[in-house]
């Protein structure tokens, strides 16, 4: 499992909203995407960003895997669709 961090998004405001979000149903909880991907989100998180692109609101992480490389990775945060993942 990954160790997370505190925070859920650099820009206050915008982690503000996705607390609203949670609650009102509108985006999955951070947690509950850890666990789907729980074996492929192994590593330590170095980076928890949310974007809103393309009227999705999106989950960026950066891990640092055992192999020493670092992933970025991006979950659709309402639907838990993975995305996409890039070595970063």
């Amino acid at each position: 499992m990954i160790n997370s961090p505190s925070c859920l998004a650099h820009d206050e405001d915008l982690s503000n909203r996705v607390v609203e979000w949670v609650k009102e149903g509108k985006v999955l909880p951070f947690d509950t995407i850890m666990q789907r991907y729980e074996s492929r989100l192994k590593g330590r998180l170095l980076d928890l960003e949310v974007e809103q692109k393309h009227g999705r609101i999106i989950y960026e992480l950066e891990i640092l895997r055992d192999d020493g490389i670092v992933y970025e990775i991006k979950i659709d945060a309402k639907t838990g669709e993975w995305l996409k993942e890039k070595v970063d």
